[in-house]
């Protein structure tokens, strides 16, 4: 289980290091359109980090799950988030609210880790898997933050 998670989950990095990387490369005609593919597919992956806890609250057996509207809620806090940072009043708002989002839920997987049943590599691997989506979001908000305004 440890491989094929780790190489599929740093393969879903590849989609948040090449957009950050190709914003500073991409015509200005093209930019807005690979920012909104980065938010989309930054919020897809917070959706997805949502339905984590959601799993595993079902999958531990009747009445042992400690807190279950933590988890349950939680779990849907996290794709709330991530559609409201999509239709943001602008793409620096809505990026931004993404990478926070990211870094909140390792925060947060990190602090619940006692309450649920991942096996021990798995923050391990959720840390790498976080710093390597925030660094792809982090390349885009430089460069929409050293954008020159339109005159």
């Amino acid at each position: 289980m440890k491989f094929p998670a780790y190489a599929l989950g740093f393969a879903g990095l590849i989609p948040f290091l090449a957009l950050g990387l190709a914003v500073w490369v991409a015509p200005s005609a093209s930019l807005t359109a690979v920012v909104v593919i980065q938010a989309q597919y930054a919020a897809a992956v917070l959706a997805f980090l949502g339905a984590l806890y959601w799993g595993a609250a079902l999958v531990q057996p009747a009445g042992q799950v400690q807190h279950p509207w933590l988890l349950l809620g939680w779990g849907v806090v996290l794709p709330l988030w991530a559609w409201r940072m999509t239709w943001a009043s602008s793409w620096v708002y809505g990026l931004s609210g993404l990478f926070i989002g990211l870094a909140v839920a390792y925060a947060v997987d990190v602090s619940l880790r006692r309450q649920l049943p991942w096996p021990s590599w798995y923050l391990r691997l959720r840390l790498w898997l976080t710093l390597g989506a925030l660094l792809g979001l982090g390349l885009t908000l430089v460069r929409l933050y050293t954008l020159k305004p339109a005159a």
